[in-house]
């Protein structure tokens, strides 16, 4: 299937009032791809009704990593981000990558599993201590280890998860909620780190 791009004017019929616009920026053609599934596994089609296909994806082809997805209720229509930043400039636009989706479901698993510990009485209340949130060995040098390695690890979220998987599965036989306490640092950082990319 192809879809003709006329002005995005024509379609994207536009009900603020009723609809939430939402932009989602794909800047790979598996972005795109992941997020086209994904919408149509949500119900989604392209606006008058088209439903989404695998054929779909050569529409990435057209504005490549300035390639903009728009979301109204379950319409979907695509275009570029001067477009979308022009025309809408007040709808913030989200970046869509394939690793969030992967993040997002092993963070489900994550809280189910903080919930676990917490349910078995093992508190998950915050407290501020150097070991947790600023040990001390770790600024030796003048400059935060954390802070290098975002700087030199290209895929900091994995590095992240590697963690808190550590210390989650290590709690009982170290350092107990010590353990658990690190294990939320990387996670809080993690989610941190996600909403500022």
């Amino acid at each position: 299937m192809y879809i003709e791009t006329m002005s995005l004017d024509a379609t994207i019929p536009l009900n603020k009032e009723d609809k939430q616009m939402k932009l989602y920026h794909t800047e790979t053609q598996e972005d795109f791809d992941t997020l086209l599934e994904k919408m149509k596994n949500e119900g989604c089609s392209w606006f008058f009704g088209e439903v989404i296909t695998s054929d779909d994806s050569q529409l990435w082809e057209r504005y490549k990593q300035d390639t903009i997805v728009y979301l109204e209720g379950t319409g979907l229509s695509y275009g570029d981000t001067s477009y979308a930043k022009d025309k809408y400039s007040d709808t913030p636009i989200e970046k869509y990558k394939v690793k969030q989706d992967e993040v997002a479901k092993w963070f489900d698993g994550a809280t189910n599993a903080m919930k676990a510990f917490s349910s078995n009485g093992v508190s998950m209340k915050k407290q501020n201590t150097d070991n947790v949130n600023n040990p001390s060995h770790y600024t030796a040098g003048g400059i935060e280890t954390l802070d290098y390695i975002k700087a030199k690890v290209s895929d900091y979220p994995s590095y992240a998860v590697g963690n808190i998987l550590k210390y989650v599965s290590r709690y009982e036989h170290k350092n107990g909620i010590e353990d658990l306490k690190k294990a939320q640092f990387y996670l809080n950082d993690l989610i941190e780190w996600m909403e500022s990319d």
